[in-house]
This record gives C-alpha cells, sequence and structure tokens, in this order.
C-alpha cells in the first residue's frame, strides 16, 4: 500500500467513526447564527452539542424547527407541567424505537426527579411501570395516537378528560406526540447515533 493509498484508507476510517448517521452529506462547516446559538445553548445545558443540530438542514429550516420543540418542551408557557410533556415525547418515542429520543427523554425525566427505576421499566415496557392514574392517562394516549393515527376518533380524548385534564392540556399533549413522532421518524430514517455524552455511564 503506497502512502497516498495509506492516507485515503485512514481518512476514509475516521470519517466514517466519526458519521452519526447514515446521511452521506457532511455537516455545515460554519452554522446559521441561529443554529450556532442552538448548538451553544445546547453545551451550556447537556455539557455537549447533540448530533441532530448537526445536520445539513436547509437555510432557516433547523433554528425553526428546533426552536418550536424547545418553546414546546421548556416554554415557560406551557399548559403540562415539564415532567409530563417529557412522558408524552418518550412514549412516542418507545413506540417508535427512536434510541436518541428514549435515551434524551429518559434523562430528562431523571433530571426532573423521576425515580430512576420507574423511567427504566418506561424506556423497557413501560405497559408493566406503575404509574400514576394522571400518568398512564397520558401514556396511553401517547401510545395510541403513535401507533394507530388513522384509528383516532374524538373518543382518543376521553381518556385525559376522564383523568382530569383540560382541552387546553390535551391540545398541548396532542402537539408533543405530533412533533415526537416526526423527530422519530427523522432520526430512525437517518439511522442517528445518540451523542456518547448521552449514553447512561
Amino acid at each position: 500500500m503506497n502512502k497516498t493509498t495509506k492516507k485515503t484508507a485512514v481518512a476514509q476510517k475516521a470519517g466514517k467513526a466519526g458519521r452519526f448517521s447514515w446521511l452521506r452529506l457532511p455537516a455545515p462547516a460554519k452554522p446559521e447564527p441561529a443554529v450556532l446559538e442552538l448548538q451553544q445553548q445546547s453545551q451550556q445545558r447537556l455539557g455537549f452539542v447533540r448530533n441532530f443540530l448537526k445536520l445539513p438542514f436547509g437555510p432557516g429550516r433547523l433554528a425553526l424547527y428546533q426552536g418550536y420543540m424547545d418553546r414546546l418542551m421548556r416554554g415557560p408557557d406551557g399548559e403540562l407541567p415539564p415532567v409530563e410533556r417529557e412522558l408524552l415525547a418518550l412514549i412516542a418515542s418507545v413506540e417508535n424505537r427512536c434510541e436518541v429520543c428514549i435515551l434524551s427523554h429518559g434523562g430528562a425525566l431523571k433530571k426532573y426527579g423521576m425515580d430512576p427505576r420507574l423511567v427504566d421499566t418506561l424506556c423497557l415496557a413501560w405497559r408493566r411501570a406503575d404509574l400514576p392514574p394522571r400518568h398512564h392517562a397520558l401514556a396511553e394516549f401517547a401510545s395510541k395516537l403513535t401507533l394507530h393515527p388513522a384509528d383516532v376518533d374524538a373518543t382518543l380524548m376521553g381518556g385525559l378528560r376522564a383523568a382530569g385534564f383540560s382541552e387546553a392540556e390535551i391540545f398541548e399533549a396532542i402537539q408533543v406526540v405530533a412533533i415526537y413522532n416526526s423527530n422519530n421518524r427523522i432520526n430512525n430514517a437517518l439511522g442517528m447515533q445518540p451523542n456518547a455524552e448521552a449514553r447512561p455511564s
């Protein structure tokens, strides 16, 4: 193997090792200012830049998409408590087998004080989890809307109403489940890998 061939092989191996999805497009060399701000926020909040924020979305798109999710999940004007928003996102992600989001939202629930053993059960077999009635209703709702969207009718909201949720809370629950089904599909289609820092130690 001559020097040129060897250098090419090493570069290819390094590129493959550093790849976090099946996409062959390179990450933007110079992120847009709005995306750079999102990356900085990720670094400050999590201690690392999420791989999703390195994807080559078209101009202006990533900031809009991620901005909506951030406002929905962590905005101060939410209808549902943050732990319930995270629970909805986790159940949708579990049903879709989205490894990136399962690790992310499972970790968030632990940070919000949910028993780590309960979170682990939710991630593996959520129907076995000993959830309070309100949270069980949310999990059932997220599961049904994720797995059987074509079968949804007006009765789907009945379980949430019976558990005491307001109409505004139900609408927010719908938005959370919907956006994370979108996010799960992007991750699954791209074969997105979780950041190494996001994996349990």
